[in-house]
């Protein structure tokens, strides 16, 4: 009896340190989320102005490019649900890697894509290449994403 408990002791353990080391990945994870949603935000806000400041412009569009060039290092494998910290991330991205990396190369097209017409100060390549940058972020968000209360 006494072994048993502490099996379980030694058990409960190491899921804590397991869920303490996978904490910040997921906290970064997320914290990389915010910034991509901020850059995008700031990018939208000029796209609305009659006079975009064009070197707000370009950062944003660097900012969008650099974050979806990282984006497939926020999901190390075993860093999805099950470990105690809380994560939207579906089980999809490591079951399928492949379709996810298709949806992370595709996103960082649409990036790429966005810098380049940043660089033209073209209002109206611009929007377009805005339009498909969000439409990478939406199907990927279908397919890998937990959909939140809000949605």
């Amino acid at each position: 009896m006494l072994l048993l408990g502490a099996v379980l002791a030694l058990g409960t353990v190491g899921i804590a340190w397991a869920t303490a080391g996978l904490a910040p990945i997921v906290h970064a994870r997320q914290s990389h989320f915010k910034a991509l949603g901020r850059a995008a935000k700031s990018l939208r806000d000029q796209i609305g102005r009659s006079e975009p400041d064009w070197s707000i412009v370009a950062s944003d569009a660097r900012e969008i490019e650099r974050l979806a060039a990282a984006l497939p290092s926020w999901f190390p494998e075993g860093s999805g649900r099950g470990h105690g910290v809380k994560t939207r991330a579906r089980a999809a991205i490591w079951a399928k890697p492949q379709e996810f990396g298709q949806a992370a190369r595709r996103l960082l097209n649409r990036a790429q894509d966005l810098t380049r017409a940043a660089a033209t100060r073209d209002p109206r390549a611009l929007a377009l290449r805005t339009r498909a940058l969000g439409q990478a972020c939406g199907s990927c968000h279908r397919r890998f994403r937990a959909r939140s209360s809000w949605w």
